[in-house]
């Protein structure tokens, strides 16, 4: 059952990284007006 561990770990690593994204993004959205989902808002 080593693959299931492993798409486990790759799936826990892969909601961070949206996290850790959607954080970033707010920031700069906060900071400087700036906002990355706008660009598929047109």
């Amino acid at each position: 059952m080593r693959m299931g561990k492993t798409i486990v770990y790759a799936l826990v690593s892969l909601v961070i990284c949206i996290a850790y994204f959607t954080a970033v993004d707010h920031f700069l959205m906060d900071s400087q007006g700036l906002d990355f989902w706008y660009l598929f808002r047109k």
